[in-house]
């Protein structure tokens, strides 16, 4: 049998007692969970209008299949896809925008397909638009009007209150000239 030392036996009687103690400490002591909250949803605003933007797209490219004819379609739709380019980077900064689009582990519930140009159905389950052209000067009326609208309800006191009002505004304005060059 192997001799020690007092004090190798005083260190080891120190250290089980030290542990022995943080132990008993850790048990008595509650353990206070943080609870994840999840941040807030996007604007409805603009994510109404980038659904209003992409049943406007829809009706252009039903349009485009169907060979309506005007000269100006292709060029109107670019400026569509160009809109809803802008409101998604838009709603990129928006953390609930982020969270929403992702597809849970699950399912796919939340994908959203593509439409082809005979579907009748826009992205969200939204009636199309029909493929004529004073159906899309309608609409880019409609979607004009509903821009102004949420341009001018934007609230001001936000971070990016400057940037989105003017983004719906520029929208709004290329959408009354798409509503003038239709009709």
């Amino acid at each position: 049998m192997a001799e020690i030392s007092r004090r190798t036996l005083f260190n080891r009687a120190l250290l089980v007692s030290a542990l022995g103690g943080g132990a008993l400490l850790g048990l008595t002591r509650p353990i206070r969970h943080r609870v994840a909250v999840p941040p807030p949803p996007a604007p409805a605003a603009l994510v109404d209008a980038l659904a209003r933007q992409q049943r406007l797209l829809a009706g252009y490219d039903r349009a485009l299949a169907a060979r309506a004819a005007h000269p100006a379609l292709p060029g109107l739709r670019a400026d569509i896809v160009a809109h809803g380019a802008a409101l998604r980077a838009a709603l990129e900064r928006y953390p609930g925008w982020r969270l929403a689009r992702v597809e849970p582990a699950g399912g796919d519930s939340t994908t959203r397909a593509r439409p082809t140009p005979t579907s009748t159905s826009a992205p969200g389950g939204v009636p199309a638009l029909a493929a004529t052209v004073p159906a899309l000067a309608a609409a880019s009326r409609a979607g004009a009007a509903a821009a102004s609208r949420a341009c001018l309800n934007w609230p001001g006191a936000g971070s990016d209150a400057a940037e989105v009002a003017t983004l719906l505004a520029s929208i709004a304005a290329c959408l009354s000239s798409h509503a003038q060059v239709l009709a």
